[in-house]
């Protein structure tokens, strides 16, 4: 792999070292044949500071990463349904994006959600093809042994999960849960039953460290490719299209413009037979609008190149809150005590632990701490009364028939909604105290002199109607990138997640065995509501419009989706109205994932490989 190059004419150039683009570029490589160049705008590992390059590898430490020159540091405009709330959250500038600095979990996408993109007209998408592409992206390398018989995946990511499921926290949420009539521990990677899983981190235990797209995907053999360039530091600025000259057919995607960041140096590289935007949900989007290809009404007649109204449109993304709550003496441990010393830079209670993950690459520094979680369907679902009050809300709710993915999207929420084994509300356990600030930063704990120990649990919107857009505006120095997902502009969407939220209090609290682990009228999160509170709905759905914010869960802006549906992309990625060009990352999924989408953004870019592959007539390595 070459660092630095002269000559930049290249058969795929592909925009975007992050998770999806390094498994395109790696993928295509394989091809001796393929000359294959990745822009990239962040720096590689080795080009990092000390801190930053050590804050990538240790697991725990990703929130250290935040607000750095390896992040993008986005920011939403002020939200209406959040009481104009502006919400911040990290997107990742380095080699392997986001997967460099994300909270670690690989939670696999529902079966009923890939369905779902293959129902809306993208034939070659249902479950049993893209799930296959999905298993060939991780490797569980270490896992208790009902677990690691299951999967016989042998793929780049390395996968850790945690050493007990059978005592401490882990079993006491398990057991809840099972309380409740659910399974109390399935393996995230196969089990699509409501109830509660078992999260791996992807963590290469070998080693203690994250495993990620820049570190998997680009393994020193795979960066030895002399038909592999990568480079790094560069910002591309625009797609170069060719429109026939006739004015009738497919534009031609001929290469891209980029700037060295160093140098400020514009420069080009030429693409022979294809260009791959892996730009990401927010980058992707706003490349194709900077190249003239999107709403011409936005763009402009003298602009626009390709009139393409879905650019930008259905921005998805999962709100989520959290609900903390002060635990026991007689309960099990708690990271609360570690939080605060590394808050004090407690030296006695930090250089133990980090004494040992430096020798022995274990301990709490080599894991992200979250290991159990809950896919659970709407609550009172199972009742008379659930049942009617779930007729009501979809009563309330329609939409337009002149929008027909607004339609398609709807239905599909509603077969979730009234689906006992179909999961609405996705809850995340913490054993520790956790929180948000109003504008989506991390909160810290109470700091007040108290030894109080907390659990948490995070809630997020599995399938939230809602959609947003995200459109670059301005000129020159005034040019910037508006990010509006319009969080609660369907009125159901509060409905829901207030429901579930209110079941973390009146459900999953009050039932044993957590229930016994929790003070009675204990303390509760800074800035909510006393315990009790949820009783009444209206309370909870005042405490989301205060506190609710952005998961870092962003897909749909260049949505995979029929042309007359709002569509971007057809089911092989291709741009609609070009030849050559096409996008591959979190931009093309039309319906978000219930949760993290980091492994359903690894095994899009493993599938889309392949038919992009197939589109350049490569053979097959």
């Amino acid at each position: 792999m070459a660092a630095e190059t002269s000559t930049f004419d290249f058969d795929v150039v592909v925009v975007g070292g992050g998770p999806a683009g390094l498994v395109v570029a790696s993928r295509l490589s394989e091809d001796p044949a393929l000359d294959v160049l990745v822009l990239e705008a962040g720096q590689d590992l080795p080009q990092l500071p000390e801190n930053l390059a050590q804050a990538v590898l240790t697991p725990a430490a990703n929130s250290q990463l935040h607000k750095t020159p390896v992040d993008w540091d986005l920011k939403t405009i002020p939200q209406t349904n959040l009481k104009g709330r502006e919400l911040s959250f990290p997107q990742g500038k380095m080699l392997g994006g986001s997967s460099g600095l994300n909270g670690l979990s690989f939670t696999t996408s529902a079966q009923a959600v890939v369905d779902g993109w293959a129902a809306l007209g993208n034939p070659g998408w249902e479950w049993p093809s893209f799930s296959q592409s999905l298993a060939e992206t991780y490797t569980v390398a270490k896992a208790p042994s009902s677990i690691a018989t299951q999967s016989a995946s042998q793929g780049p990511l390395k996968l850790t999960y945690a050493d007990d499921y059978v005592s401490g926290w882990t079993k006491v949420w398990a057991d809840t849960i099972e309380s409740l009539g659910f399974p109390g521990a399935q393996d995230v990677l196969t089990g699509q039953a409501a109830g509660g899983l078992m999260l791996p981190d992807t963590v290469d235990p070998a080693l203690g460290i994250r495993s990620y797209a820049a570190n998997a995907y680009l393994t020193p053999e795979i960066r030895g490719r002399t038909n592999l360039t990568v480079l790094t530091g560069v910002e591309v600025k625009k797609v170069i299209l060719r429109k026939p000259e006739d004015g009738d057919g497919d534009a031609v995607a001929t290469g891209v413009e980029f700037t060295d960041l160093a140098t400020g140096a514009t420069k080009t590289a030429t693409a022979r037979r294809q260009v791959v935007l892996s730009g990401g949900t927010f980058g992707s989007p706003k490349i194709l609008e900077l190249s003239g290809i999107g709403d011409a009404r936005r763009l402009g007649a003298d602009t626009v190149v390709v009139d393409l109204p879905g650019v930008g449109e259905n921005l998805q993304n999962h709100p989520m809150t959290m609900v903390s709550f002060e635990v026991v003496d007689t309960s099990p441990p708690t990271g609360d005590s570690f939080v605060r010393a590394a808050i004090r830079q407690d030296q006695e209670v930090l250089g133990p632990v980090l004494k040992q993950y430096i020798e022995h690459r274990t301990g709490i520094f080599a894991s992200s701490g979250v290991t159990s979680a809950a896919q659970l369907p709407l609550p009172g679902l199972a009742t008379p009364a659930g049942q009617k009050e779930l007729e009501s809300l979809l009563g309330d709710a329609g939409a337009p028939p002149s929008d027909p993915f607004a339609v398609a999207h709807e239905a599909f929420v509603r077969s979730v909604l009234s689906s006992p084994s179909e999961a609405s509300g996705y809850y995340i356990f913490a054993p520790a105290y956790a929180g948000f600030n109003p504008d989506g930063t991390n909160a810290l704990p109470p700091l007040d002199g108290s030894e109080d120990n907390y659990i948490t649990v995070a809630c997020i919107l599995a399938h939230p109607l809602s959609r947003g857009s995200v459109h670059v505006v301005g000129a020159g120095d005034d040019q910037k990138l508006v990010i509006d997902p319009r969080y609660f502009s369907h009125p159901l969407d509060l409905e829901v997640m207030a429901r579930h939220v209110q079941f973390i209090e009146q459900g999953l609290a009050a039932t044993e065995p957590l229930a016994r682990c929790l003070k009675v009228n204990g303390k509760r999160a800074i800035g909510a509501p006393s315990a009790g509170a949820f009783k009444d709905l209206e309370v909870v759905k005042e405490f989301l419009r205060d506190r609710a914010v952005s998961a870092h869960h962003f897909t749909g802006t260049c949505s995979m989706l029929p042309h007359e549906m709002g569509g971007v992309v057809d089911p092989q990625l291709r741009v609609y109205g070009t030849a050559n060009l096409h996008v591959c990352d979190a931009s093309v999924i039309p319906l978000t994932p219930r949760t993290n989408p980091q492994a359903t953004v690894y095994g899009v870019a493993e599938h889309g490989a392949k038919l992009i592959r197939s589109s350049l007539g490569a053979r097959a390595a």
